[in-house]
C-alpha cells in the first residue's frame, strides 16, 4: 500500500507544480505580453509590418487563419489556463498557435474604438466603398506617397492590397475580399460622417445584408478628427507672420462644424483651386489643445513628423529665435529648426 501511496503523492505533487507553473506562465503573459508587449507593436508608429504574417498566402485566408486562430486560443485559454478534466494539457504556445491576431487582440482595449475611429475619419477624407454594377463590393483609400505606413496598418488588419497609382504621386489601398470587407464594416458602422461616404456603405450594407449605423455626435476625444485630418488636413508656418496653423478642408461645410464647438477655431470658405470649406485654428492654445487630443489619439500619416516639432517652434520663438541676427548661434538654430520643418512638406 504505502509504495501506491508514494506514486499517488508524487502524481499528486507533480499535477499541483505543473498548475503552478502553468498558472504562473499564464499570469506573466496575461500581465506582460498580452497587455503590454502586443500592444506597443501594434500601436507603434515606427513598427510598419507588425502584422505580417503568413507571407505567400493570399489575403482572405491569412485573415481568416488570424481571426480563427485567435478566436480558438481567446475561448479556450484565456477564460482559463486549461481543463484540469483534461489529463492531457498541452499550452497553447507550445503547439504553434499564433498569438499576434490584428483584429482581435486589437479590440481587447479601448484603444481599439480610437483606431476605428480614425479609421472612419480617414475613409471619410480620402476613401470611397464602391459597389459595381455585377455586385462587386471593395473599399478604395488614396494617400500621399509619404503616408504608406498609414495604409500598411490597414492592411496589416484586414488585409487588401497597396498598389501605386499611375501617373499620380499617390498610393491607392483596396480591399475587396468578403471576409475583410466585413470585418472593417463591423469595425467602422457608426463612425463614418461624410454623408456620401454614408450613402455608398449604406448600398454595401444592403448587399450584405446588414444595418447602417449612424454616428452619435462627436466628442473631444474621439479619434475621427486624427484620421480626418490625416486624409485632408495640413499644418504649417506662416513664416511672413511667424505663425503655425492647423486646418482640415472639405467639400461640405457640416462635416467641420462640430470641430469649431469641440477645438476652437473658424471655419471659412477657401477661394483657391479646391473651392472647398476649411476649418483653421492658430491660437496658440488651441493648437496646444488639439496637441493633447494629438496624444491621446495619434496621427498615422507623415504629418506627424510636424506634430513632434511643434513644441520646439513655440520654444524657439519665445525666445525671438526667427529675429536673431544672421551668422549667430540663435539663427543658425532657427534655421536648422526650419529647415527640418520644410523637410516634412
Amino acid at each position: 500500500m504505502w509504495p501506491f501511496k508514494n506514486n499517488l503523492m508524487q502524481q499528486t505533487i507533480s499535477e499541483k507544480f505543473i498548475i503552478y507553473l502553468w498558472d504562473t506562465l499564464y499570469i506573466s503573459y496575461n500581465n506582460c505580453t498580452y497587455n503590454v508587449i502586443i500592444p506597443i507593436i501594434l500601436n507603434n508608429l515606427q513598427v510598419t509590418k507588425a502584422l505580417s504574417t503568413w507571407v505567400g498566402t493570399s489575403e482572405a485566408i491569412r485573415l481568416l487563419n488570424i481571426k480563427n486562430r485567435y478566436n480558438n486560443m481567446y475561448h479556450n485559454h484565456i477564460s482559463y489556463p486549461f481543463s484540469r478534466m483534461n489529463s492531457t494539457f498541452i499550452p497553447f504556445f507550445l503547439t504553434g498557435t499564433r498569438i499576434l491576431g490584428a483584429r482581435n487582440i486589437m479590440s481587447s482595449s479601448n484603444k481599439n474604438n480610437q483606431f476605428y475611429e480614425w479609421l472612419g475619419g480617414l475613409i471619410d477624407g480620402d476613401g470611397s466603398f464602391l459597389l459595381t454594377k455585377k455586385g462587386y463590393a471593395s473599399l478604395e483609400i488614396t494617400m500621399d506617397l509619404k503616408d504608406e505606413h498609414a495604409l500598411q496598418i490597414i492592411k496589416n488588419v484586414y488585409g487588401g492590397s497597396i498598389k501605386l497609382r499611375s501617373g499620380a504621386n499617390a498610393l491607392r489601398y483596396r480591399l475587396h475580399h468578403k471576409s475583410g470587407l466585413l470585418s472593417l464594416i463591423n469595425d467602422i458602422n457608426g463612425n463614418i460622417r461624410n454623408s456620401n461616404r454614408l450613402v455608398q456603405l449604406n448600398k454595401i450594407c444592403i448587399k450584405y445584408e446588414l444595418k447602417l449605423i449612424y454616428p452619435k455626435p462627436l466628442t473631444y476625444n474621439n479619434g475621427w478628427l486624427s484620421g480626418l485630418f490625416d486624409s485632408d488636413g495640413t499644418i504649417t508656418i506662416n513664416s511672413t507672420i511667424n505663425q503655425l496653423s492647423i486646418s482640415v478642408s472639405q467639400k461640405t461645410y457640416e462635416l467641420l462644424e462640430p470641430l469649431v464647438k469641440l477645438y476652437g477655431g473658424n471655419i471659412y470658405i477657401d477661394n483657391g483651386k479646391s473651392q472647398s470649406f476649411k476649418w483653421f485654428i492658430s491660437k496658440r492654445e488651441d493648437i496646444i489643445n488639439l496637441m493633447n487630443y494629438f496624444k491621446k489619439n495619434p496621427s498615422r500619416s507623415a504629418k506627424i513628423k510636424r506634430i513632434h516639432l511643434i513644441n520646439k517652434f513655440y520654444e524657439l520663438k519665445d525666445i525671438k529665435a526667427h529675429k536673431a541676427l544672421p551668422g549667430s548661434l540663435l539663427y543658425k538654430t532657427w534655421h536648422y529648426f526650419y529647415n527640418k520643418w520644410l523637410k516634412y512638406d
